[in-house]
């Protein structure tokens, strides 16, 4: 059995730094793996990311993240991504990544959060150039996912 643990939506800044590091002190003993869902910064700052950095680097166990709308906000994902790895956490852009525990493996796959919603209830590709465009993202988002699992050129451990 592997143990994961997930927390989303957590908007570091440095107002919020040392508000999650007490729970995960212990975090080694009660699971295998921390997922890290998105909008892991207020505004997707370098500053902001250096936050998450302290909260959720050196943990005891790995880290693997994907970035949010928020991440995204300051057109600065790829300088918040090196800072979340320079703190060994994995950031997921369109691929996968293997963990090894226990003799069972675990694969995960990623890519940013991104606005489509689900068949039935979702835009379509229909009418204006950014409609199209808005929806072209949408599904490169999709296919990239796709295409990351099962395959993954990283393994962990």
């Amino acid at each position: 059995m592997i143990r994961i643990a997930a927390v989303g939506d957590v908007h570091l800044d440095a107002d919020v730094v040392g508000r999650f590091r007490p729970a995960l002190a212990d975090l080694r003993d009660r699971a295998d793996v921390l997922l890290l869902a998105g909008d892991l910064t207020r505004h997707g700052t370098v500053d902001e990311a250096d936050c998450v950095a302290r909260e959720f680097g050196d943990v005891g166990v790995p880290v693997v993240a994907v970035l949010g709308n928020h991440d995204h906000h300051s057109d600065q994902a790829d300088e918040v991504t090196k800072v979340l790895t320079d703190a060994g956490i994995v950031v997921l852009e369109g691929d996968g990544f293997v963990i090894s525990c226990g003799g069972q493996k675990l694969g995960i796959a990623g890519v940013k959060g991104f606005g489509g919603g689900f068949a039935g209830r979702c835009a379509s590709a229909f009418g204006e150039a950014e409609m199209k465009a808005f929806v072209g993202t949408t599904e490169d988002s999709a296919r990239q996912l796709r295409d990351a699992w099962p395959a993954s050129t990283l393994q962990y451990g």
